[in-house]
């Protein structure tokens, strides 16, 4: 990726699916691209205006912070960051 353009991750706070405890990551780029990932699954799900070979680097990037990630998750209370709580 292009050290110039800034990427902006932002995660959803612990969620649980068809008893799965997962996290969704946003990776997004501008208005040029987003990519959308799973943790811990560790892998992207959703992209579009990344290439093959950036979407590599993500899927590692979650693969190995997957744990920093959950806990940082853990840590997000939806109504509380609605309200802009902390």
């Amino acid at each position: 990726m292009d050290k110039d353009e800034e990427l902006r991750m932002t995660y959803s706070g612990l969620l649980l699916k068809d008893g799965e405890k997962m996290v969704r990551v946003c990776f997004e780029r501008g208005k040029s691209g987003y990519a959308e990932g799973i943790v811990p699954r560790g892998e992207i799900v959703k992209s579009s205006g990344f290439t093959k070979e950036e979407i590599g680097q993500l899927t590692v990037y979650i693969q190995e912070n997957a744990t920093d990630i959950i806990n940082k998750a853990k840590g997000v209370h939806f109504l509380n960051e609605w309200l802009g709580k902390k």
